[in-house]
Parts: structure tokens; sequence; C-alpha cells
């Protein structure tokens, strides 16, 4: 009996002990809500291959730092056609050709225009020096016959004064009348042969040659004229030519540089970071849009936690959280920045690590920094670590009294 009584206080001792356990437990679990499903994480940025080949110099293993537009690798692409550019180069040479034969045609061209240049200038010079000389000669009768005239009008008048004398016979007087007027009728026909020798002059000046039996121009001005046509012909399809070769030689450029862009690359970080995957190595093929790495940044790292959607309003966007990461024992501080419900459960493949949690469970994304962080570059930024995360609770009776009342029911 007195071992029972003994017993006692040393009962109460350890109810008290359990009932203060309990307490420290109970109390700071109604305070704040508690969450172990929660991880760092963060999103990454896709490096595709721009052109087909093989990869190059890709040492760079996953965890590894790397420095903004630092050379990852390189592609070469040996498989490479070349047809487009051969097919071009022949029109080339084939145009090239063609401009050989179009120029020295257009040289002969130019000597033979020349050369009946030369003839139709000869040939003119003579057709002129030809109607001057009978010009000249058809004014010389002409003034001949115009001092007959007045010859024949001087021996008139006196034949009809020694008729009126009756010294000569009427028959004599109409006789000399009568030569009179032949001579002044060959006047009439010179004049019209000097006006027709000016016209058949001026119209050789202007390089019109008339007469019975004749062109309006001789043969080789004929042949000049379509020499002409002929040049302007062939000087119209020479500078087509060029022009085509002149494109053909742009397009074969084009095409050599857009090889030359097609056959290498270089890729680069596109910013400063850590490779987190790593989707082939040395001596891989790759086709055009393949992935071939991920990459990440410290510096957009966030807190990814699966929170009871019945106390989803509990958590406000800009509400302090607190988080340690699952073996530390160092508490920091975030804020939250997004929240979603359970009905949002497809899977976010931006993300770079997933957060494995149940289709009743909503989500809120919590904002955090880098530099509360110990080194996060050599530890890959600490994307997919566990972490413990505490949030203080909103007491809000109606919401409480709600709950009770829906459960009475």
């Amino acid at each position: 009996m007195q071992a029972l009584i003994k017993l006692k206080p040393i009962k109460r001792v350890i109810g008290l002990g359990i009932l203060l356990i309990a307490i420290l437990v109970i109390v700071p679990a109604m305070a704040n809500f508690q969450s172990i499903n929660a991880i760092v994480n963060t999103r990454y940025v896709a490096i595709k291959s721009p052109i087909d080949g093989r990869l190059e110099g890709f040492t760079k293993m996953p965890g590894q730092a790397i420095d903004d537009a630092e050379e990852l690798l390189k592609i070469n692409n040996t498989r490479l056609r070349e047809s487009a550019v051969n097919e071009m180069e022949v029109e080339q040479k084939t145009l090239a050709e063609r401009s050989l034969g179009l120029q020295q045609h257009l040289k002969n061209l130019k000597e033979l225009q020349k050369e009946l240049q030369s003839r139709v200038t000869v040939h003119r010079s003579h057709e002129l020096l030809r109607l001057e000389e009978q010009l000249s000669q058809a004014k010389s009768e002409l003034k001949a016959q115009e001092s007959l005239i007045r010859e024949q009008v001087v021996l008139t008048q006196r034949n009809k004064l020694l008729m009126k004398d009756n010294f000569i016979s009427p028959a004599q007087l109409e006789a000399s009348q009568y030569a009179l007027e032949v001579n002044q009728s060959r006047v009439e026909v010179f004049q019209a042969r000097i006006k027709l020798l000016e016209t058949e002059k001026q119209a050789v000046n202007n390089f019109v040659y008339l007469g019975e039996g004749r062109n309006d121009v001789p043969y080789t001005q004929q042949r000049l004229d379509d020499i002409r046509l002929q040049i302007t012909d062939v000087t119209a399809r020479l500078r087509e030519n060029e022009q085509r070769s002149s494109d053909v030689q742009l397009q074969i450029r084009k095409e050599r540089d857009k090889m030359a862009l097609s056959q290498t690359a270089s890729i680069r970080s596109p910013s400063t970071g850590v490779l987190w995957r790593k989707y082939g190595d040395n001596g891989t093929e790759v086709v055009t849009g393949a992935e071939l790495a991920h990459v990440i940044h410290c510096e957009n790292l966030f807190l990814d936690v699966a929170v009871p959607e019945s106390s989803l309003e509990s958590f406000e966007i800009g509400k302090t959280v607190q988080y340690r990461l699952i073996g530390s024992t160092k508490w920091l501080t975030g804020s939250i920045d997004a929240a979603t419900g359970s009905g949002n459960n497809l899977q976010d493949v931006t993300l770079a690590a997933q957060l494995n949690r149940e289709k009743k469970d909503a989500r809120i994304f919590v904002k955090i920094q880098a530099s509360d962080l110990d080194h996060p570059k050599q530890n890959l930024c600490y994307v997919g670590r566990q972490v413990d995360v505490k949030v203080q609770r909103d007491w809000r009776p109606s919401v409480w009294l709600s709950r009770l009342s829906s459960f009475l029911s």
C-alpha cells in the first residue's frame, strides 16, 4: 500500500510531462500550417539544335556552372548536299560562255558597221560629186542657151526692120522667129533639168537617193540599218545575260552562306546558370529542333508546396512563409507568389523538378532568394531538394463554425 502511495507522485509527473509534450506539439500545429511535401523548384531553358549534324565538344556535365554566352558544344553537318550550288555553277559557266559569244558577235557587228558606214560615206560623196558636175554642166548649157536667145531676139528685131524696107522676105522673118521659139523651149528644158538635179542633191544630203531604177537608199545603207538593229538586239541580249549571270552569282553566294550556317553551329549558353540536363554526347547524331540540354538559373528559385485545398484561403499572396531544407536546422523566409487549386493538375513541362502531390492537394508557389542558400551553383541551385514549410494560420471562427455545421449535418 505504501508502495502504491509512493508511485502516485511519479505517475502525476509522467502525466504532466505527457500533457506538456502534447501542448507543445498541438498548440504550434494549431497556430501554424506545416508541410513537408514541398521542393525547391525553378524553370529551365531548353537548348535545341538549329541544324542536323553530329555533336562535338560537348564536355560539360550536368551540375556544372556555366557562364553567359559560354560555348557548350558544336554541331557539324557532314552530310550537306551541294547539288543546288553545283547546278547554279553550271548555269553560271554557261552564261559566261554565252556572254563571250555575244561580245564577240557584237564586236564583229560593230566592225562591219564601221566598214559599211565607210562605204556609205564614199557612195554619198560620189553621188554628190556627180550631181554637182551635172548641175554645173546644166547651168552652163542654160547660160549658153540664154545667150543664144538674146542673139536670136536681136536677129529677129533686125529682120523685122529689113522686111519693112523689103530687104528680106517674110519667110526669112518667120524662120528667125521660129528659131527664137525653139531656143526659148530649150531654156525651159534646161531649167527643169537644173531643178531636178537640185532636188536630187538635196535628197542625197538627206541620205535619200532618187532616180529611175533606184531604191530610196542604196543596198549598203540598207545593210547598215540592218546592222544597227542587230547591234541593238545583241546589246540587249548581252545586258540581259550579264544581269542573269549577276543574279545567279548572288544566289550562289547566298546559298553558300546558307550552307555555311547549316554546316556548323556553335551552341552557347543563353544565360549564367547551371547545366541541368544533357541529352546527348560527343558523336551523337541530332536533327533540327532536337533538345540538346536544359539550363537553369539560380536567381529564379521558388518553393513548390502542396497544401490542402480546404485551407487555400489562408495562403494569401505576399504572406510570409518560413522554410528550411530537409536535414538543415536553419529556418529561412520567403513570400507566397501564387496559388492554384487541385483542379489545375496538369503537369508543367517547363519546371525543372516535379512535385508529387495528391489529386486533392492544392498548390502554392513561394518566392525565395538564392542568396539565402549556401553556394547554390555548386548544389544544382538546390532544385528538387525537399523542404519543410511553415505558414502562420489565420483564425477565422466563421470558417470553423461552417465546417462544424457541415460536419454535424
